[in-house]
Parts: structure tokens; sequence; C-alpha cells
């Protein structure tokens, strides 16, 4: 569905990613894992055109994706740091989306628990509130690429299960998601397809089955697999 090819990305003298190549299959919860400094963010803002590569290439369905505008169609996108307008009260900020999108689940609304906060601010939303509103807004859309950075931190476990089970009602609908988590025990849970990144480079990739394969052993987890990529 979603190729990146031979994808070369330095700032200055530092090579984030050094010609990287993956496949994202189509209707799969595609998670990019690695430690701090690997190259996710980066991977992640080429795929949604917020940056553009050095070298190479990016294809949907074989055909390139050259701009941001032809990415955008396809693309939704939610950056780790995203900060929304702190002055909007939450009512008016999901109005906002409504009106913009014209796309509206009202399930979000109860899977995020944003009831509850509907006249607060923007600015006095607690950290776990502010991720949530953050995921409303990267979801409600018709797009076909769902692309989250670190979409589960500040969540609780009982928050988290929800929001879980709603990506893979998303995915079974036809959604494909493209998911950084640096938190291996998270990733197990929801994804279905792994690609293992370290200083800019692609140390595996593939589903669980294939991945154990490939690091044979007493390989029984994604953490497992990860630490025998990268030693």
């Amino acid at each position: 569905m979603l190729t990146i090819d031979k994808i070369t990305k330095k700032y200055l003298r530092t090579v984030a990613l050094d010609k990287v190549s993956f496949d994202v299959p189509e209707g799969s919860i595609t998670g990019i894992i690695g430690p701090n400094g690997a190259g996710k963010t980066t991977v992640l803002e080429i795929i949604s055109g917020f940056q553009n590569p050095d070298s190479g290439g990016i294809f949907f369905k074989n055909k390139p994706l050259k701009t941001f505008r032809e990415k955008k169609r396809i693309v939704s996108y939610m950056p780790e740091r995203l900060l929304l307008y702190p002055d909007y009260y939450v009512r008016d900020f999901i109005t906002f989306i409504h009106d913009t999108t014209g796309y509206m689940d009202k399930n979000l609304i109860e899977i995020f628990s944003l009831r509850k906060v509907m006249n607060k601010k923007i600015a006095h939303l607690s950290k776990g509130f502010h991720q949530r509103l953050k995921l409303f807004f990267a979801l409600s859309n018709r797009k076909k690429i769902l692309v989250l950075d670190e979409p589960f931190d500040g969540f609780d476990p009982i928050q988290l299960i929800d929001i879980l089970n709603f990506i893979k009602t998303e995915n079974r609908r036809g959604r494909t998601f493209i998911l950084s988590i640096h938190q291996l025990h998270q990733a197990e849970k929801i994804c279905n397809h792994y690609i293992l990144l370290n200083e800019g480079n692609i140390l595996a990739k593939g589903n669980m089955q294939s991945l154990g394969q490939k690091f044979k052993g007493d390989t029984v987890s994604l953490e497992d697999i990860f630490i025998k990529a990268i030693q």
C-alpha cells in the first residue's frame, strides 16, 4: 500500500535516516519501534509531508507522493508535541473540527471521556486530557492512513484499553495505522507489523512470527526481539 523507498535525511552532519526502505501493508497497524534518536519522528514527518527527504521517495499504491497536498489527502498525522489552540474551549474546538472536516464520530467523545471537560479551555487541560483531544483531532476524518507519534502517553489503564479497542475497530473497517511507540508491551498489544529502527537504519521488519524466525532463540516477546536486534 505505502512504500518508503531509500529515504535519507540529514541535519547538518547528523544522518537521521540512511536509505531507509520498508512497506506498510494495507490494513495493517504498523509500529515504528526504536529508542530515542532512532529516527522514528523523522520517518513519520516525511510520510505526512511535514518534512522532505534529502533523497528517496514515498509511493502510495505504486504512485509517487511528492507534495504535501498529495500526502494530506490520504494521511492524518498526530505529532507527539502537537499544541492545540490554548484559548479555545474544548466544545468550541470540537465544533471547529466538525465544521472543518465535515466529519464527527460521537463515539470518540465518549471513548476519550471529553464530555466532562467540554467547558474547559484547552490551556487548562491535564496532560492526559490534552492527549485525548489530540487523538480526537487526528481520528476525526475519513483518511485512509493515520500516523500517530507516541499516541498512548498520559492514559490510565482503563482509558488505554478503550483507545486500543477503538483503533482495532477502525483497523477492521479498513484504515491503516502507522504508530511510533516506545513502550514495547503496548506495541505488542496493538500492532501486527513492525519496523525496528535504530540510529537511522532498519534493523528488521515484519510480523512477530517472521521476526521471531529471524532472531532465533527464546524470542517470546517484542522486547526480546528488539534487544537481540540492537546487539
